[in-house]
């Protein structure tokens, strides 16, 4: 079975801050703090053990085609680098098709965006249902939402680890335990179409 390797780019999930001062004990200690709602994480206890806390996010991780590949060879040729690594995968988000309805639903300013980008192809897209999944409409939102966290490589022995570095790190203000909402909970309250600039998809 191939195995394969990469970066996860935490900051590129939506919300994502860096943040230091969290940390009464270690106050120059980075932390990435991750939005759960806008990212779609499951925050549950673990079934076989009440004491440990879960946070599961959805991926998905899709094999690049050829002409990505040759093309990327091609720029490291033209650049003069003889010796490129390729990716071979790419991990995405991967939203749950609720989680799509209610962001179509709660965003109409959103829907409208896509459609815009999308009329040329697809002109009858404007007319489509953004809430049923067998449209392109509702695929296009998908695509929209479900953005790249990282490229995968198969591993190479002569690879060397990338140096860490700390960029534009915040300062937080009082932090609090985790405490689990209630199962009603709306997952994008305090988001209103008025905010649809401002959502990170």
């Amino acid at each position: 079975m191939a195995s394969y390797n990469g970066n996860i780019d935490l900051l590129s999930l939506n919300g994502a801050q860096v943040f230091k001062g969290i940390d009464t004990k270690n106050p120059e200690r980075v932390y990435v703090c991750i939005p759960a709602d806008l990212n779609e994480i499951k925050v549950e206890q673990a079934p076989k053990d009440p004491t440990r806390t879960l946070a599961k996010m959805r991926v998905n991780i899709w094999p690049l085609n050829e002409q990505y590949k040759a093309k990327v060879r091609q720029a490291a040729l033209e650049r003069g680098d003889s010796n490129v690594t390729v990716p071979t995968h790419e991990m995405q988000m991967s939203y749950s098709l609720d989680y799509i309805k209610t962001v179509a639903q709660k965003f109409p300013k959103l829907v409208e965006q896509v459609k815009e980008a999308q009329k040329e192809r697809d002109p009858d897209i404007v007319n489509q249902d953004p809430t049923d999944e067998n449209t392109h409409l509702f695929k296009a939102i998908r695509q929209r939402m479900n953005k790249r966290l990282a490229m995968l490589y198969q591993p190479q022995a002569t690879q060397q680890p990338s140096p860490y570095a700390t960029p534009n790190v915040g300062v937080a203000g009082a932090a609090t335990g985790y405490t689990a909402p209630a199962e009603s909970t709306d997952p994008l309250a305090g988001y209103t179409d008025a905010d649809v600039d401002d959502l990170p998809f």
